[in-house]
């Protein structure tokens, strides 16, 4: 059989690389092939090219005559290795009918050729790898890892305390809260199911009538977290707002409301745009 060359595209134009036989140009196999011919290709695929990594096999095999089953190494000395139900049987061009022409189930055989082949029938092998990528996540994990509890609370109504004291916000309204972790019937008190980090706002619309310094204070397990302060006129009503982010354990960790106004006749202003507490998770531990 007379050699033929084979081309490279260099960029600019297709280079000639060396004559080689058709039947067998490329080796595919862990060590050199002996007795190569002029301009044959060798890919090692013992080193740089695994199984592991590919995604895509090409086996060929030259037949002997009469063979009914395939298995093996190839011509070029490749292991026949297939994904069962991914693979494609083509002989001398034409592609095969799994299960009709072929059967393949044990991912080492290709079994139950019909008819058998004959002499110098060129059988190829195409396997599609499967393979699996590392640090994946399915879409309820990565659902679970940017969701997470979330809550507007408010004062539906004017609430009156008693100058002087810090008093607990009694937030019985709610416009949302996405996993049931704020209570608005007793405690009045945030306590997340989630571990992290949240982000948390409140707004105190007080009313004062000595013009006297007032306070919102957000507390975590009953101890001071956040304290803003500012100055009420005398007899007029104002908002004092403050916003802070804290660590939630998931379990255990609770955030609440507070407020004080200094002296005289003070009152807490309900209403959703008045006084409010919310809070969202934004990252998780």
């Amino acid at each position: 059989m007379a050699a033929v060359p084979i081309y490279v595209w260099n960029g600019t134009a297709w280079q000639e690389t060396g004559p080689t036989i058709p039947a067998n140009p490329i080796k595919y196999q862990a060590s050199a092939p002996s007795s190569p011919s002029t301009g044959d290709i060798w890919v090692d695929s013992d080193g740089d090219v695994t199984t592991g990594s590919q995604q895509f096999q090409r086996f060929r095999f030259v037949a002997s005559g009469g063979e009914t089953t395939i298995s093996g190494n190839d011509a070029n000395g490749a292991t026949l290795a297939y994904t069962a139900g991914l693979e494609q049987v083509v002989l001398n061009g034409a592609v095969l009918v799994r299960g009709h022409d072929y059967t393949a189930t044990n991912g080492t055989t290709i079994t139950g050729l019909s008819p058998a082949l004959v002499a110098n029938d060129v059988l190829e092998v195409f396997s599609f790898i499967a393979f699996t990528v590392a640090n994946t996540y399915t879409q309820s994990q990565v659902d679970g890892l940017i969701t997470g509890p979330a809550f507007f609370a408010h004062r539906t109504s004017t609430q009156s305390v008693t100058a002087g004291t810090t008093t607990k916000v009694q937030l019985n309204g709610e416009l949302f809260d996405t996993h049931g972790c704020f209570d608005s019937t007793t405690n009045y008190r945030f306590t997340p199911t989630v571990a992290g980090y949240y982000q948390f706002n409140a707004t105190l619309g007080i009313f004062g009538n000595n013009g006297s310094q007032s306070n919102v204070i957000l507390r975590k397990n009953g101890s001071d977290y956040c304290n803003t302060l500012a100055v009420v006129g005398a007899g007029t009503a104002g908002r004092i707002t403050t916003s802070t982010l804290a660590y939630m354990n998931g379990s255990t960790d609770y955030m609440e409301m507070f407020g004080i106004g200094q002296s005289g006749t003070v009152e807490f202003i309900g209403g959703a745009d008045s006084t409010q507490f919310s809070g969202v998770l934004v990252r998780r531990a």
